[in-house]
């Protein structure tokens, strides 16, 4: 099978090159290190090197991953073997960060192809969001002639989503889950705390979007020019944690050499995981938070907006009857999890910015913006605006 010769680029930077085999869709040797520090953060070892090992176990994260739901019709409708070919064909480009591979025997350039501004089909987007389930659409593209080019190749995620061009603007759209398609609503739920609770900047604004016979939630990119956004996970990877510091104490401390202040860091957190708790949030996770890193200082400037929050409001339970019916372990900070009031309690003395007014209404706004969902029974829109009010009470006491 044949073999490509790739640059790891960070926008206009190369970082370090390498033999690429096509059939295998893996890294077979790097051959030239260029700029190791514009590498993804996390991707070096504590020496600052980078192994083959680590450039695949990047890459394999870049592709579309084989849990998310319907990824296998995806592949047969295309005639692909592996979602790592949508990377390929996409130079590896994505909306979240800044990274892509130049094909050493036929370069181009970051302004040519990257898709912060170069417009993009919406033909492969019609795909990784569902679209063409349930029968013929008149907007369902020809499978053979889809351009596999699109910044929809590289996004991750359990739940169907897409980027749109929306008058001019990049949004994702995500899809909900099952009978209820409950979780575009609890974005937007989710947004009205959100913006109770926090300023303006740190929190990403949802809204609902109709495309097609579907709702789904929007938002727009949280990114300004030449940021990425660096996952949690990718701050603390690759790094020692001291015996003496717990997860949460360890996360901050990261935060903390990377150039954030520490008492910030501390009140964003809890404002994030405050909102979590009234909201029954079991997916936060060391992937769905992080840091925004401008790649051409390298220097990380803020706390990324709260973002993913739809995995909310026991949108995941069928029937909310019994008490186990609202049980989930609050991720992350422990291992396997923890109990959500003990989760919210790791900020105690950092509640200075809480004010208990301002929940004052929102069990009844989300029982309003469920009702918009045609799919939700009333009866179980309104346990969940009582099972809301219950941990807003629960939270005021917490913060004091």
């Amino acid at each position: 099978m044949a073999h490509a010769h790739y640059t790891l680029m960070n926008k206009n930077t190369p970082v370090l090159s390498f033999e690429y085999d096509l059939g295998e869709h893996q890294v077979l040797r790097i051959t030239e290190r260029h700029n190791l520090e514009f590498a993804p953060l996390g991707m070096a070892d504590r020496h600052g090197e980078i192994s083959k090992h680590e450039l695949n176990s990047w890459w394999s994260h870049r592709a579309i991953p084989a849990s998310r739901d319907q990824v296998k019709r995806l592949l047969e409708n295309l005639s692909l073997e592996s979602t790592l070919v949508l990377a390929e064909k996409s130079f590896g480009l994505s909306l979240s960060d800044r990274y892509w591979l130049n094909d050493q025997d036929c370069p181009t350039t970051w302004d040519a192809v990257n898709f912060f501004d170069n417009d993009f089909t919406d033909d492969l987007g019609f795909l990784t969001l569902g679209q063409d389930q349930g029968g013929s659409s008149p907007e369902a593209p020809d499978y053979t002639t889809v351009t596999l080019s699109s910044p929809n190749s590289t996004l991750g995620g359990d739940l169907q989503k897409k980027w749109k061009i929306v008058n001019g603007k990049r949004v994702l759209l995500k899809a909900g889950y099952g009978t209820f398609n409950q979780e575009p609503y609890n974005e937007v739920a989710a947004t009205e705390l959100h913006r109770r609770l926090m300023r303006e900047g740190e929190y990403t604004p949802y809204t609902l979007f109709e495309d097609g016979r579907r709702v789904y939630s929007a938002c727009e990119n949280l990114l300004g020019p030449d940021e990425e956004l660096v996952a949690a996970w990718d701050l603390i990877r690759n790094v020692k944690q001291p015996n003496n510091l717990s997860d949460l104490q360890f996360y901050v401390k990261r935060c903390v050499d990377v150039g954030l202040d520490r008492d910030e860091v501390m009140e964003g957190l809890a404002k994030m995981f405050a909102a979590d708790f009234v909201l029954a949030n079991r997916d936060r996770h060391y992937r769905n938070f992080g840091v925004v890193r401008n790649v051409e200082t390298l220097r990380v400037t803020r706390l990324a907006p709260v973002f993913d929050t739809g995995s909310c409001l026991w949108s995941n339970a069928e029937f909310l009857e019994v008490p186990g019916d609202f049980l989930y372990r609050a991720k992350p900070f422990k291992y396997n999890g923890m109990e959500p009031a003990a989760q919210v309690r790791l900020f105690e003395g950092r509640f200075g910015w809480f004010d208990g007014d301002s929940l004052e209404g929102y069990p009844e706004a989300v029982r309003d913006i469920l009702a918009k969902n045609p799919n939700i029974p009333e009866r179980r829109i309104e346990t969940v605006m009582k099972a809301v009010a219950e941990k807003a009470r629960v939270l005021k006491v917490i913060a004091g």
